[in-house]
Order: C-alpha cells, then structure tokens, then sequence
C-alpha cells in the first residue's frame, strides 16, 4: 500500500478510535498494519485488495455516521408549543 493510502487508512481508524500521545499512535499503527494484512491475506489480486480496503474504510464511514446521527436528539417539534397558541 501507497503511503498516501495508509495514511488514509490511518485517517479513518483515528477518527474511530481517539488517541493521544506516542503510546496511542503507536497503538493505531499496530491495528492498522493488522487490519492491511488480514485483508491483504484474504485478497485474491491487488484490485481485490484494494476493493476490500476501500470496502472496510466505507462500512467504517457508514457506521460512524449511522451512530451519530442516532445519537442526535430529535426532532420534537410536534412536542414544543408555540407562544402564539393559545393554553
């Protein structure tokens, strides 16, 4: 994998998983490089590879965004009054 791409990669898993300091640095490049090999093991071709690559980073994405948009309050506007209505 490109460095452009790893670092894509890496992007995406600290935007899931916070770090702070080298320890935590050191700790998402671990889950990275075991996250590149299993699907590099797992990949028939390198369009294979990258497809699943692309494919993971995208469930990823996806689910971060579902989880947030979940956990936004919502709209409750059929329970608010308006101050122009009468009691």
């Amino acid at each position: 994998m490109d460095l452009s791409a790893r670092m894509s990669e890496i992007d995406t898993l600290k935007r899931h998983l916070p770090v702070s300091g080298q320890e935590g640095w050191n700790e998402l490049r671990k889950i990275a490089v075991r996250f590149e090999e299993k699907i590099y093991t797992g990949a028939t071709s390198q369009s294979d590879y990258l497809r699943k690559i692309s494919l993971k980073m995208l469930t990823m994405e996806t689910k971060a965004q579902t989880t947030l948009a979940s956990n936004l309050p919502s709209n409750s506007a059929g329970n608010s009054k308006n101050p122009q209505d009468p009691d």
